[in-house]
């Protein structure tokens, strides 16, 4: 069993103590705490003062990750590549304590809440200046002050009218009738294809009942003039011109004051956030389980060989506390850690992606190592690409500490690639057909050749039975790894059962198929038949065994063997293995075959050949990287898995140090 073995422990520590432990245990990054369900009504009160703490600590981040969203688009300091990759710096927790200083902090905090306030108002009237004067645009054409349809005088209003091109004479005859000389009309060009026509019209206030009733009766709507213009439109164009750039120019003061400040506050907020996070989780570990008025008492888990740091670390407070080793309560299941050698670790990533094994069953992560390399060297297929993907991959490994994910994914990947250089060099494919296809090469040529053990392009039948016949052993694999399970767990019966039957059944099958087909001695052909008979048997047998009647448990029996067409889709699925490796072959050889046509070209062959290979062998190994990642990882989770995994569990997620801006190294202490 590729997982750590998880013991429980339980601790009393008293309240004076109680954080500097809880510190420590952090520091190990070894301890989950359990958390306590359906807490005690006198537990509120004791746990209160670890709760208003935590709510300070919750308005400190808070206050943290306000200046990092303020600021970060204002930072200077270029990422790159390599710092992206290098992911944090790193330092102890307590050089990262001595960085914390609350009240400074928060004047920081305070003054860049106002820049934002002073920012907020800015933009929001520059947004406002804006739209007032897009409107004092449209508004431009009228020759009158825009005072009349605003707030008018004391005799005199104004309105802008927006009605439809055939009803607008009918309205001007009819104001021209009811108002006469006393009201002034005046049209406002508009385009050619626009259907309205809008107007302005100065009147009399004493006649605006008259006024509505043309307007009802032509179906006019009134233009709504802003309540701020008083001028003419140009009048108030130009005012708002001068007040916008105003505010451009203390956006642009204020944008630089928080650039100027960026930087430093940055650092500044990414240590507090780091370090209050790290505190917060601290408390929420404190609280998680049974509070009184003097004592904390916490339940955790922890892994049984870092059991021995544990006790270590709680003896240096021996007069504040109890230690205890407990058994997990009936139902409870332990937190699972995946513990797998250091050649597959690489992989644990692809199994808690899948689902997190349940405690006490199978990792698959190991298992699955050599077929997942195996299967990815295949589909990439290349050893020329292999090359180069394996040495980009480990310049990175090398040259930058890199996040443990990232690394264990890289890993991962240059194994693989590792996997199809041996690969590509017993089927001679150096980007593609570059041996054979370039007469420059021919020296080595031979030297390449001679170690050639496959040919998929020219015997692609060998390639695909050797696929399947790895998808076999896999498939089998996965049976025996059930039937390990079941055996050890004391369920015998279902493991000759269930996982036996099908082992004798196929193994008789494929073995009865290979000596028919004449892949092996024709004289295992009855033992083959033999085999597979008595796996029937079991099936028929066994299958239907939770029927209640006769009938039932025969006739589910007998229909339990319809089964092997699942077993058989599985083994067929491994035929992309070929499927993958031919289509990176063959696009190799596209790409050589188009470099070698340009390069007859004159003056420029030479030049355009190299270009197309090398971004043609470029474009090739982008996209059958990501197939050959892709397919083999089906492989495993759709017909390995599915044979034994048991994937219920929950990840071992240890009270640690871990920050977000910043690697706490081992060293930190409180």
């Amino acid at each position: 069993m590729a997982l750590a073995e998880m013991c429980k422990a339980r601790i009393a520590v008293h309240k004076s103590a109680a954080d500097e432990l809880a510190a420590s245990l952090q520091a190990l990054g070894c301890c989950e705490f359990a958390a306590k369900t359906g807490e005690q009504p006198q537990q509120a009160g004791a746990a209160e003062p670890l709760r208003e703490k935590k709510r300070r600590i919750d308005e400190q981040i808070g206050d943290a990750k306000f200046v990092i969203r303020l600021l970060e688009p204002y930072e200077t300091h270029e990422g790159g590549l390599g710092k992206m990759l290098s992911g944090a710096p790193s330092l102890t927790f307590g050089e990262l304590a001595a960085k914390i200083d609350e009240q400074k902090f928060a004047k920081l905090t305070s003054s860049l809440r106002d820049i934002e306030k002073d920012l907020t108002e800015t933009r929001a009237e520059l947004s406002r200046l804006k739209g007032l004067l897009t409107q004092a645009v449209l508004l431009e054409k009228i020759k009158y002050p825009l005072e009349f349809f605003t707030t008018g005088t004391e005799t005199i209003s104004g309105a802008i009218y927006s009605v439809s091109k055939n009803a607008a004479p009918a309205l001007r005859e009819k104001i021209a009738a009811e108002l006469g000389e006393m009201a002034e009309l005046q049209e406002i060009p508009g385009a050619e294809k626009d259907p309205n026509t809008v107007f302005a019209l100065l009147y009399r206030k004493c006649d605006a009942e008259k006024l509505q009733g043309a307007l009802a009766e032509s179906g006019a709507s009134r233009v709504e003039v802003p309540k701020d213009f008083t001028l003419t439109s140009s009048e108030e164009k130009e005012q708002l011109s001068a007040k916008i750039a105003a505010c451009e120019d203390k956006e642009r003061e204020l944008s630089e004051k928080l650039a100027a400040r960026a930087d430093s506050a940055l650092a500044a907020a990414r240590d507090h956030c780091d370090y209050w996070n790290i505190v917060g989780r601290r408390l929420e570990a404190m609280e998680s389980g049974e509070p009184t008025d003097d004592v904390l008492i916490w339940e955790l888990w922890t892994p049984k060989s870092e059991l021995g740091r544990v006790k270590a670390v709680v003896s240096r407070y021996e007069q504040y506390t109890e230690f205890a080793e407990v058994e997990p309560e009936e139902g409870e299941e332990p937190p699972t850690l995946l513990k797998n050698p250091h050649w597959s670790s690489s992989l644990e990533p692809l199994t808690i992606m899948y689902g997190t094994p349940t405690y006490g069953k199978v990792d698959p992560t190991t298992p699955m190592a050599p077929f997942f390399f195996l299967f990815m060297g295949m589909c990439f297929g290349d050893a020329g690409y292999g090359l180069v993907v394996a040495g980009i991959l480990g310049y990175f490994l090398v040259r930058y500490q890199l996040p443990d994910t990232l690394r264990k994914f890289f890993v991962m990947v240059t194994v693989g690639m590792c996997v199809s250089v041996a690969f590509g060099a017993i089927t001679v494919s150096w980007f593609g057909d570059s041996v054979t296809a370039f007469p420059f090469l021919s020296g080595i040529a031979p030297a390449l050749t001679s170690i050639q053990l496959l040919n998929p392009m020219g015997d692609p039948m060998t390639l695909l039975m050797i696929s399947l016949a790895l998808g076999f052993i896999q498939i089998l694999y996965g049976l025996f790894i059930a039937f390990s399970e079941n055996w050890k767990a004391g369920d015998k019966f279902a493991a000759c059962a269930d996982q036996g039957g099908w082992i004798l059944f196929l193994c008789g099958l494929v073995l009865f198929g290979c000596a028919a087909g004449g892949y092996v001695s024709a004289s295992l052909a009855l033992p083959g038949k033999i085999v597979a008979a008595a796996g029937a048997v079991i099936l028929v047998a066994t299958q239907g065994r939770e029927k209640p009647s006769i009938f039932g448990k025969i006739f589910s029996g007998v229909m339990s063997l319809y089964n092997v067409t699942g077993y058989l889709g599985d083994v067929l699925s491994y035929s992309r293995l070929l499927a993958l490796g031919l289509g990176s072959a063959a696009v190799g050889m596209v790409i050589n075959l188009l470099a070698k046509l340009v390069a007859d070209v004159p003056y420029v062959g030479i030049v355009l050949a190299v270009l197309l290979f090398v971004v043609g062998h470029l474009f090739s190994i982008a996209v059958n990287l990501l197939g050959a990642f892709i397919h083999p990882l089906r492989l495993q989770y759709v017909e390995f898995f599915g044979k034994f995994y048991d994937a219920a569990g929950h990840d071992f997620a240890p009270l640690s140090n871990a920050a977000q801006y910043s690697q706490i190294s081992d060293k930190s202490t409180n």
